[in-house]
């Protein structure tokens, strides 16, 4: 399948053939455009990268990021495999198998499997996907079904105010009191008790995760009529907590209006919660959310502008009317050298386990998030292009969000005082997370600039500061404030290549019933280097954490510090 697309900023033709393409998790990149702005189209020869970033908070490994850019064409065999181990029993695996590679049909095979095997960090992931595709003459048919096996240990250290305490030893101290948790989410509010030789307990947890899909398109440059239909099916199961089964099906149609277009998109998302490892279940057994986005767009060479309204309903909980605009809009003056962009638009996320397990994996077991309402999402932008391989992008973006979620160590109240009271305090810490919920303001002020020379050598800064305002809480807790990233890549000659990556992440706190805790600053470098033997064998040796940065994720849970890893690959 050949796709063709105009960048008028970038003044190139793009061609974007269907092929193969790795399924890795693009861990650790700041997301400073608004999703809206992101290319719709971005296609260059792929190569798994030798060097690796550290993965989304709650990952304490290293894993790849997506595919980067080549220098030579590929030799066609597409079958592929890599190995690598280092230090703290880091291990990761990928293979990939195109079982079937024409140009109206793909079926694909992808493994993947990360994790560390440390004694005190251990966390492990490992994944397996099929994927396929058929083009018949105007429309295309898709499916896919894979499912992943998440194992971790709760390694985070329990604190009795701000200070880091042994529970079996804290409980021997002051004859094991009773304690009863704080803000436990969900229709039955009241807390149960624990002691502190319970918080030791579990010590680990196991995530479940099985997906498929099965959908129906239309080509994308289809001049009338084009649509799009998809099933899908979510499954999230915690050993230790909610098994979460998601129904989520869409359907998009627009058709011309004179030269003009007009549509409406819709989803539906069924949610199916149970458990059999709680004994009180603390969460709607299903509820159900329908979203409807009719809209209106104008298109022609130097300007566009989509005009429509955005209408979440959720039934069972929450309110059932969730407004907001989608009005978006690009200029561009100077085709080929700027172009300036803005929105009003908002939306309703679903914080589904599957969404939410996956940015705090050290949640407690039972948690389920309330959805989250952006009403007003304001946003503008510009795209200015100097060189001829220099692209940089700036925005501003103000979000006014309702029931936003914050990560905080779940909090016990003392129930009964111990005789005589030692070292027990009113709270305790736990290493397992909570939520606690508050409206809030953003601002976000960023850029991006990007600079690429003959695929030799590419560069990539990101930065962006975000101001939060917290109604009922004196901070964005974990969120950061700063966040800035570099990114470089070098080819030497045919065989070597050189990658660096650094990333800063400041600004943020811990919350500690009413005490915040400033938490360090982030700062991560990490070098590669890749040595090519020929087209099919090459080999690699990574430095992560280059200067031993000692920085946690999560209050309580520290990164690993300088590791490296060496490895092969192999194609055939």
């Amino acid at each position: 399948m050949i796709l063709k697309a105009q960048d008028t900023i970038l003044n190139r033709n793009v061609s974007v053939e269907r092929e193969y393409r790795p399924v890795i998790q693009d861990a650790g990149k700041l997301n400073s455009v608004p999703q809206v702005l992101e290319p719709k189209v971005e296609k260059v020869p792929a190569q798994y990268s030798d060097f690796n970033l550290p993965l989304n908070a709650g990952y304490n490994i290293h894993t790849l990021p997506a595919a980067e850019l080549v220098s030579d064409k590929s030799n066609g065999k597409q079958n592929f495999a890599r190995i690598g181990f280092g230090t703290y029993l880091n291990s990761q695996i990928d293979a990939a198998f195109p079982l079937i590679n024409k140009p109206d049909m793909l079926l694909n095979v992808t493994l993947n499997h990360g994790g560390t095997l440390e004694a005190k960090r251990f966390h492990t992931t490992s994944k397996a996907d099929i994927s396929f595709e058929k083009l018949f003459k105007n429309f295309s048919v898709y499916a896919d079904a894979g499912g992943s096996h998440e194992y971790l240990k709760y390694y985070g250290n329990n604190y009795n105010r701000d200070v880091q305490i042994d529970p079996l030893l804290f409980a021997a101290l002051n004859s094991n009191p009773t304690y009863t948790e704080i803000n436990r989410a969900g229709i039955n509010t009241s807390g149960r008790t624990f002691v502190p030789t319970d918080f030791v307990l579990p010590a680990d947890n196991t995530f479940w995760r099985l997906n498929a899909l099965v959908g129906l398109s239309s080509l994308p440059l289809a001049k009338d009529l084009r649509y799009q239909a998809e099933l899908k099916y979510n499954l999230f199961s915690a050993i230790n907590g909610l098994i979460e089964n998601m129904i989520h099906t869409q359907a998009k149609f627009s058709s011309p209006n004179n030269q003009n277009r007009m549509g409406i998109d819709l989803e539906l998302f069924n949610l199916i919660y149970n458990s059999t490892s709680i004994p009180a279940f603390n969460f709607w057994n299903t509820y159900s959310v329908l979203n409807l986005n009719p809209y209106y767009s104008i298109e022609n060479e130097q300007w566009n502008v989509r005009v429509g309204v955005k209408s979440a309903f959720s039934f069972v909980h929450g309110d059932l009317f969730n407004p907001s605009a989608d009005i978006s809009g690009e200029w561009k003056p100077l085709p080929k050298l700027l172009s300036v962009y803005g929105g009003l638009t908002g939306g309703y996320d679903i914080n589904s386990q599957n969404k939410i397990f996956s940015e705090n994996p050290f949640l407690f077991s039972d948690l389920r998030v309330k959805d989250t309402y952006t009403p007003i999402n304001l946003y503008a932008g510009v795209k200015v292009k100097p060189l001829h391989n220099l692209m940089i992008n700036a925005f501003v973006d103000f979000r006014q969000i309702n029931n936003q979620y914050f990560f905080v160590n779940k909090e016990y109240k003392l129930a009964n005082a111990p005789t005589p009271l030692l070292v027990a305090d009113s709270s305790l810490y736990s290493n397992h997370f909570n939520v606690i919920y508050s409206a809030a303001t953003l601002l976000r002020i960023g850029m991006r600039a990007t600079y690429s020379l003959e695929d030799v050598f590419n560069v990539e800064l990101k930065g962006t500061y975000n101001g939060w305002n917290v109604t009922t809480e004196q901070h964005a807790w974990n969120k950061p404030a700063y966040e800035a990233e570099l990114n470089v890549n070098y080819l030497i000659d045919k065989s070597f290549s050189i990658s660096a990556n650094a990333f800063y992440s400041g600004g943020r706190f811990a919350k500690l019933g009413q005490s915040s805790v400033s938490m360090k600053d982030k700062i991560d470098i990490n070098l590669g280097l890749n040595y090519r033997y020929d087209k099919q064998f090459s080999a690699f040796l990574k430095t992560n954490n280059l200067i031993n940065s000692q920085y946690q994720d999560f209050y309580g849970y520290d990164v690993q510090g300088i590791n490296f890893m060496i490895g092969g690959t192999v194609s055939f």
